[in-house]
């Protein structure tokens, strides 16, 4: 299955009984907008029955349609394995998405060894990455398969197959990758533990009263003068310096109202 624009395209696979099985070789379009399935009958000799093939889109708006894996019954209780390798491009036929057509392609270059089911991703510069996959040797009694871990490129405007070289890691780069890791973890704690802090006192002052914060910063607790208190709460307790100098403070008469 592959996105097409607005549409999903499936082609092939297979279904297995406890009886028999049957692949398939046919062609179905999911639309995405009208959520309907519709059957498409595209010209020419498309692919042989199979599953496990690979499809991508090209950039001049064709599907390609690569590998897959496919057995048939020789006798009774016996049957034969297929490994595909040929490949096939699906298009609109004139430009029409109503109408389709099947050509063989024949590209050139380093072409996989035959296989299935691996793994397709589309690269960049207009070419589709092959990764892996798995080639099943069936007998009459038994079944072995070789799994790959190969890389293979695809280019849909040369039609062209590369081979995909992967480089080593210099030496000593899993050692100072780890080092670089390590610094940051001890960069991000020590960050997180600030914020921290700051979070905290953050939250204590929101639920201090603003007289409980100007007392707290500005009044000692062993502070009893009333002209410090008064400074601290914004407001003079008592009268000026002089009054208090000559013994006039507290006036006769009055009692200091209790702060709390």
């Amino acid at each position: 299955m592959v996105a097409w624009k607005r549409q999903l395209i499936l082609f092939g696979g297979f279904h297995e009984s406890t009886r028999d099985y049957i692949y398939y070789n046919d062609v179905y379009a999911f639309n995405l907008d009208t959520f309907t399935w519709s059957k498409l009958s595209p010209s020419g000799t498309g692919p042989t029955p199979r599953s496990g093939c690979q499809m991508s889109v090209t950039p001049q708006g064709g599907i390609v349609i690569y590998g897959g894996y496919s057995k048939q019954r020789v006798k009774k209780d016996v049957d034969k394995g297929t490994r595909h390798s040929d490949m096939f491009l699906l298009k609109p036929e004139d430009g029409r998405e109503d109408k389709w057509v099947w050509t063989r392609m024949n590209p050139s270059g380093v072409k996989p060894t035959p296989r299935s089911g691996f793994s397709v991703a589309m690269a960049p510069n207009h070419q589709t990455l092959f990764f892996g996959g798995v080639c099943d040797e069936e007998e009459e009694e038994s079944l072995a398969g070789e799994f790959f871990n190969d890389l293979y490129f695809y280019d849909a405007t040369r039609n062209r197959w590369f081979e995909g070289q992967l480089k080593k890691l210099r030496s000593g780069w899993r050692r100072q990758t780890r080092k670089r890791t390590v610094r940051r973890l001890k960069v991000l704690r020590v960050e997180t533990r600030m914020r921290t802090k700051t979070a905290e006192r953050r939250a204590v002052r929101r639920t201090e009263s603003p007289l409980q914060g100007r007392l707290a910063n500005a009044v000692p607790t062993s502070a009893q003068d009333p002209a410090v208190l008064g400074e601290a709460l914004g407001a003079s307790l008592c009268p000026d310096t002089q009054e208090r100098a000559e013994g006039g403070w507290p006036r006769p008469g009055r009692e200091l109202s209790p702060m709390i």
